[in-house]
This record gives structure tokens, sequence and C-alpha cells, in this order.
């Protein structure tokens, strides 16, 4: 703020001595010649406002063509980056679909045969014990129900309280579940 303030009282004072030459110019009748003066200084302010002017329309055109040689190894490293970038992302897919048949194939060999013949052995199992007449057939949920209900009437009569978990393999009996009956839960 101090600075355009000296500024302003600068002008001022060159303004009033340029007032004060103008009427002493008036005074004197060389008016004509003071303004002959004032239009050679100012053709000669242009002509010095046109030189710097192209001065820097030169280190302007200097300077983009600094610009334009630091950027095109810029746009080199991008284009060589982007093209490793490439590489990377088809090599990756690659790998992915590597993986893919990969995994594919072991589910084609390895686990569906091993599946089907496992199915295959339950289902001989259990049409083995259809036809030889041992009962019809049963869920493994029913089976393991009635083999726990079997374990309760055994231990219940030996023991009407709580049965640990260690007779039962992780199974809890006892009166409060169910109203009184015996219940069931792991």
């Amino acid at each position: 703020m101090k600075g355009a303030i000296r500024y302003a009282i600068i002008a001022g004072v060159v303004l009033v001595v340029l007032i004060i030459g103008i009427i002493l110019a008036a005074i004197f009748h060389v008016l004509l010649d003071v303004l002959y003066i004032f239009l050679m200084l100012l053709a000669a302010l242009m002509v010095v406002g046109t030189l710097l002017q192209v001065l820097s329309v030169i280190a302007l055109i200097r300077t983009i063509t600094t610009v334009r040689e630091e950027v095109k190894p810029l746009l080199a490293s991008v284009q060589e980056t982007v093209g490793i970038v490439k590489d990377t992302a088809q090599t990756a897919g690659h790998t992915v679909q590597t993986v893919s048949h990969a995994a594919q194939l072991s589910g084609e060999i390895a686990l569906a045969p091993s599946v089907r013949a496992v199915a295959a052995v339950v289902a001989g199992q259990e049409m083995v014990r259809v036809f030889l007449g041992k009962g019809h057939t049963r869920s493994r949920s029913e089976k393991r129900r009635k083999e726990q209900l079997k374990a309760i009437e055994d231990v219940g009569r030996s023991d009407p309280e709580v049965i640990t978990a260690g007779a039962l393999g992780g199974i809890n009996v006892g009166e409060e579940a169910n109203n009184g009956a015996y219940g069931i839960s792991r």
C-alpha cells in the first residue's frame, strides 16, 4: 500500500509540474514548440513500448519452444508407461484365465468323479438296506434323531438329572427343556 501511495504522490507532482510548464509556455508564447516536443516524446515512448512488446513476444515464443522440448520426453515416458500398463493388464487377464481353467479342470477331474462315487456308494447302501428288508429309506437326520432319542432313554433311566456333554458326544439333555420332558440342546 505504501508503494501505491508513493507512486500516486510522484504522479501528482509530475502532473503539477506539467500544468505549471504549460502555463509558463503559454505566457511566453512557446506553447506550439512545447506541443511539438511532447509529441516527439510520445512518439519515442511509443517506439520504445512497441520494441518492448516485440521483445516480450520473442520471450514468449522461446518459452513455448522450451516447454515443447521439455514436454516431448514426458509424453514419450507417459506413452511407454501406458504400454507397460497395457501389457501388465493383458498378462493379468491371461493369469486369471489360466487360474480359472485350472480350477475348472480340477473340478472336472478330481471333485466331480469323487462326488459321484460317494453318491453312488451312499445310494448303493440305501438300496441294499431296502432290498434286504432292513426298513424303508431314512435320511441321515432321521437316523441321528433316532440315535439321540435312544441315548436319552438309556441315560434317563440311570440318571434323571442333567446329563453331561461327554456321555452323548456334545449333546446336553435335561428336564429343563420342553416343560419337563427330556430335551436336547447342543
